[in-house]
């Protein structure tokens, strides 16, 4: 695609190392706000343990700490397999406290992309639609007579974006050495994750390829648009596109909210559902303010910073996710999640196919589950230990977000059954003649040359057999919990040989007498070394059965 560059050549962005100054305000606001032992920072308890308390003060701590962490923090709240809904809701009221930029930093920033603006745009209405931490939006009109929408990125904005990430993910490492749910959720590898989503969000032409791809993802459905995207003057740090016209979802009176309410939601929940099973670009949060009331009376689906688009095996997960809930078996649910994600070697499988059959029982008795249902599912994989790859996270999100949004635009939308309905037409389109002969022949392209190599594999096994060839190679303690276990017991072992070893010694030295005396006592100086020493033996054995008594018991 011709994307414009822009008219200035940036170097490559990289992670900057966080000054010692900014580190320590945000290690301050977290202890002001009694967070400060929650993060590893220090020794002690948090003062609270209420969720709605501990949610409100992190909220307060972002706020104060400002910057990208509050971006931060309404990347949060878009992930309930993380926070509880005490949090959710706290971090769902952080609003960006960004100075509006003035007309004359507007004109320098359209500039800088364009060129002459009077060549480009008609007319710019100079008052912004709307101010955040990373961009301003301007309503401009081109000389076509087309009303666009103008996303003009913060000047200068690199450096403080590189130098919160950077803080932010020592704020997690800290967390996760020091703390047992930073290392549970590994919270460095989430970090690091909302760190290259902002990064990449910071190129709004990667917003305009993906409202492109959403574009041709609800072509088949005239009750959902995306806006078109003005290609020629995209560039990394302005976004033009067509400007939709109409209220969101979220600020629509009641009154427009009735009619063919329950159509426009079967269009945007099959568009979303259909673009996920076919590969297409979807929304990854269609929350009710990213969905405008058009005038023309469809949907609008705006603000693409997030989207979604599942590969292969994502694809083939989600369709046998759908099937196991379907046939309510949690055997065939286990299997699709660990096939598309990672399932941590500390779990047992079986503790988890319990966990997803309780889970269906509660869920999936008669009549249709409700739409919480997927929230909870996602939560349930992260506490089971199951690491989902970012877009199949996404699509869990996404689903769980366009079920409130339905409900707010049609109450009482069953959207459980217009998804099964959805994965039962995939379903029936997989089982024709034409889709099972291709399958058949897809399976037969990978599998006929791993048959046509496999007897002369099997001899030349045969052969080595035969000669007393054959090895294994195992790696031992391969796991660092098993290496830190064996490190802890050789520890003990070597400080209790030495502790006996220097007592038995001293107690020798006790008994000899001969050596010089000490100066002005009646004392040898070996028996001097040799109470120095059996001090040291019995603190050395202190040590030892002190480690051993305060050891974590373990479950079986």
């Amino acid at each position: 695609m011709g994307w414009r560059r822009g008219r200035r050549r940036n170097s490559r962005e990289r992670p900057t190392r966080p000054a010692s100054r900014p580190r320590r305000i945000r290690s301050r606001l977290a202890a002001r706000h009694g967070l400060a032992p929650f993060l590893g920072l220090k020794r002690g308890r948090v003062s609270t343990r209420d969720p709605a308390e501990l949610a409100r003060r992190a909220r307060t701590a972002l706020e104060g700490a400002g910057g990208m962490f509050t971006k931060l923090g309404q990347l949060l709240a878009t992930r309930p397999d993380l926070l509880p809904p005490e949090a959710l809701t706290e971090f769902g009221r952080l609003h960006a406290s960004a100075r509006p930029l003035t007309r004359e930093e507007v004109q320098a920033a359209i500039a800088a992309e364009v060129g002459d603006i009077d060549a480009v745009f008609a007319e710019i209405d100079w008052e912004p639609l709307g101010s955040a931490s990373i961009a301003q939006a301007h309503t401009a009109r081109l000389h076509d007579g087309r009303e666009v929408v103008l996303k003009i990125r913060r000047p200068a904005l690199e450096d403080v974006v590189e130098r919160d990430l950077a803080i932010a993910v020592w704020l997690a490492r800290t967390a996760e050495r020091r703390t047992n749910w930073g290392r549970a959720y590994e919270v460095t590898a989430l970090a690091e994750e909302f760190a290259h989503a902002l990064r990449a969000e910071l190129d709004f032409r990667h917003e305009g390829e993906a409202t492109v791809e959403m574009a041709a993802a609800v072509a088949d459905y005239p009750g959902v648009r995306v806006p078109w995207i003005d290609e020629a003057h995209t560039t990394e740090r302005l976004l033009v596109m067509e400007r939709l016209v109409g209220p969101t979802l979220s600020a629509a009176p009641r009154e427009r909210l009735v009619g063919d309410a329950g159509v426009l939601g079967d269009d945007l929940c099959a568009s979303q559902v259909t673009a996920m099973m076919a590969g297409e670009r979807f929304h990854g949060d269609p929350h009710p303010g990213n969905v405008v009331l058009c005038t023309d009376g469809s949907l609008g689906l705006i603000d693409f910073g997030v989207t979604g688009k599942l590969d292969t095996f994502e694809r083939s997960s989600m369709f046998q996710m759908l099937l196991a809930i379907k046939l309510e078996e949690p055997s065939l649910l286990y299997e699709s999640l660990v096939a598309v994600g990672a399932l941590s070697p500390a779990r047992d499988p079986d503790e988890i196919e319990r966990a997803l059959a309780r889970f269906m029982a509660a869920n999936l008795g008669p009549g249709l589950p409700p739409a919480q249902a997927l929230t909870d599912l996602l939560r349930l994989t992260t506490e089971l230990g199951l690491r989902l790859p970012p877009q199949a996270s996404t699509m869990f999100r996404a689903l769980a977000t366009l079920a409130g949004t339905l409900e707010q635009l049609s109450p009482g939308y069953p959207l459980i059954e217009r998804v099964a309905a959805l994965g039962g037409a995939e379903a029936r389109e997989r089982m024709t003649p034409a889709s099972v002969g291709e399958f058949v022949q897809h399976e037969w392209a990978q599998l006929g040359p791993l048959l046509r190599r496999a007897p002369r594999h099997l001899d030349r096994l045969a052969t080595v057999v035969e000669h007393g060839g054959l090895t294994a190679r195992v790696r031992l303690f391969a796991d660092a919990a098993d290496v830190r276990v064996v490190e802890r017991l050789l520890d003990r072992a070597v400080l209790a040989v030495l502790s006996l070893g220097v007592g038995l010694l001293s107690v020798l030295m006790l008994g000899t007498e001969v050596g010089p005396e000490l100066a002005g006592a009646d004392v040898r100086l070996i028996e001097v070394l040799g109470w120095t020493g059996l001090f040291a033996g019995t603190v050395l054995m202190l040590r030892v059965l002190l480690d051993v008594l305060r050891a974590e018991p373990r479950g079986p």
